[in-house]
């Protein structure tokens, strides 16, 4: 049985010679076009990167600007706070000159008419005589 085996591998050994060639350009084309699609992969890996590189520095600008913009809120805040502190106490302030203002009218309007009432006397008085 092996000197059959043997004479059949005798036979085929031309065709294989032939196709070690055919399979060599197979295998190095497959591990060129490996090669190449593994660095395109890279380049786009590196560009990735870079990008997000760019990304993270935009983000830290932004964090950093929200930050501060939160500050200014803050103190915009504080500032309204206290203007409306200010506003409530001008607010009493004007209440209480206008009652004073009110009651002020009513002792004006008192003292002319008691003086409207006396002048009246007087020149009835004045004009008996």
């Amino acid at each position: 049985m092996w000197p059959k085996v043997m004479m059949q591998l005798f036979e085929l050994l031309p065709h294989a010679a032939r196709l070690m060639p055919v399979a060599e350009r197979y295998f190095n084309a497959k591990t060129a076009n490996e090669r190449s699609n593994e660095m395109a992969l890279a380049a786009m890996a590196e560009g990735v990167q870079a990008d997000l590189g760019q990304v993270t520095k935009a983000h830290a600008g932004l964090y950093r600007q929200l930050q501060e913009q939160g500050a200014q809120i803050s103190v915009v805040g504080d500032d309204v706070r206290q203007l409306r502190k200010s506003l409530e106490s001008s607010e009493r302030r004007v209440i209480a000159l206008e009652e004073r203002l009110g009651t002020l009218y009513l002792w004006v309007r008192l003292g002319v008419s008691v003086m409207t009432v006396l002048l009246l006397v007087i020149v009835g008085l004045l004009l008996r005589k």
